[in-house]
């Protein structure tokens, strides 16, 4: 798939879970990442995927669990889909938010507060927060890893967590196709546990994953091909009795977000902020967000960007994010080049703001970016003033 249609895929983001790429970090202990950056620090297994986990097909009905339910009944309509695969290869994209924290080592204290289970069979842990470019969560991943001498051994188990439903884009993008190239639809079980829908994907013999939603957070457990029914289950007790608090994560701290202006960071995002000065608007501030890395300090690039500019009036503010939640992925109008006078005076009508997409490159890397306009005192016809600048 290339950089052109990642939009299209990003589309169909919406009320659909989305299986993220496998990330192998070689990083120690919160050791803060700039994405744009992540070559030096972080190894990309393109094995991962953009899969969309499920588009709500029909299933045999929502099962009400009760203290006899089994690890496979959570996966009952999974033995009904067909194998097979397709991949499509994109350009070499970012990780949907700006900084990482590795928390590996913290596993220990984790432990002994009774945020995480004791698992002693699983020896490896690869423990990350991730940040959108504003400072906020965008989830936690803790994953738990065995490797021993044989593939029976294998072992990959993982929690993530976040404030909502995550976008993640990845290299490659999987679809399971059939013989003849006719998409196969995600099989899905959904079971209602104390009044909330479990929802369950995958067989014994493939990668599986136990997704759910809370007024707290939105979680999800995912296993490997060698990761059984019962181990699936098992965490998902554990997790259920023991939800995660997500609000421990929040906020990475202002020692390790380097932030600056564009008086200091002229090329910050140049391409995609407009020329507001030439549109009679002056800048009231300007803030970038450059991200920051333990192991190397020197390098640093923009991950997030804020600035707010008046004329008369007119009071507009212009945020680029490199992160963002599926929901406000799913928001977007479009491109820039897709944008019509009319669109755009009902966004901001109804809503005051509207978000765009853009498609960046970094470091030779796609980055795409979310660009929110928001009409603090104005009018919609300012705001299409300023979209159209851009054409």
């Amino acid at each position: 798939m290339r950089s052109d249609k990642l939009q299209d895929a990003i589309g169909e983001v919406r009320n659909e879970y989305i299986e993220d790429a496998d990330l192998e970090v070689c990083v120690k202990k919160r050791t803060w990442i700039p994405w744009a950056a992540v070559a030096v620090c972080v190894c990309l297994a393109v094995v991962g995927t953009v899969v969309f986990l499920y588009k709500r097909p029909a299933s045999s009905g929502i099962a009400q669990w009760s203290s006899s339910t089994k690890a496979q009944d959570y996966f009952r309509n999974s033995g009904n889909g067909k194998q097979g695969g397709s991949s499509a290869e994109a350009d070499m994209v970012m990780a949907p938010y700006a900084v990482a924290a590795m928390l590996s080592d913290e596993r220990g204290r984790l432990e002994a507060e009774g945020v995480i289970p004791l698992m002693p069979e699983h020896p490896e842990q690869s423990f990350m927060a991730a940040y959108n470019g504003d400072g906020s969560l965008y989830k936690v991943e803790l994953w738990w890893m065995r490797r021993g001498s044989g593939i029976e051994e294998y072992s990959d188990l993982r929690m993530t967590a976040a404030p909502g439903e995550l976008h993640e884009i990845s290299d490659t993008v999987y679809i399971p196709v059939d013989e003849f190239g006719n998409e196969i639809p995600a099989y899905v079980t959904v079971t209602e546990r104390d009044g909330i829908k479990i929802y369950a994907e995958g067989r014994e013999d493939e990668n599986k994953t136990l997704t759910w939603k809370t007024d707290k957070a939105w979680y999800r457990i995912s296993g490997s091909f060698k990761d059984s029914y019962e181990d699936m289950a098992s965490l998902l007790d554990w997790f259920w009795e023991h939800p995660l608090d997500i609000a421990l994560f929040e906020g990475p701290g202002e020692d390790v977000l380097v932030y600056s202006n564009r008086a200091e960071q002229p090329d910050a995002f140049e391409e995609i902020i407009p020329g507001f000065e030439s549109l009679g608007y002056a800048a009231e501030y300007e803030k970038v967000n450059l991200g920051h890395a333990y192991l190397a300090p020197d390098m640093t690039t923009p991950v997030w960007f804020e600035g707010v500019y008046t004329r008369g009036d007119t009071r507009i503010k212009w945020t680029i994010n490199t992160g963002a939640d599926a929901d406000a992925w799913a928001a977007t109008l479009g491109r820039v080049s897709e944008l019509a006078e009319e669109k755009v005076k009902t966004a901001v009508e109804q809503k005051g703001y509207f978000n765009i997409f853009f498609d960046r490159r970094a470091s030779d890397k796609l980055m795409p970016c979310m660009v929110t306009l928001t009409v603090e005192q104005g009018t919609a016809e300012d705001a299409w003033e300023i979209i159209d600048s851009l054409k």
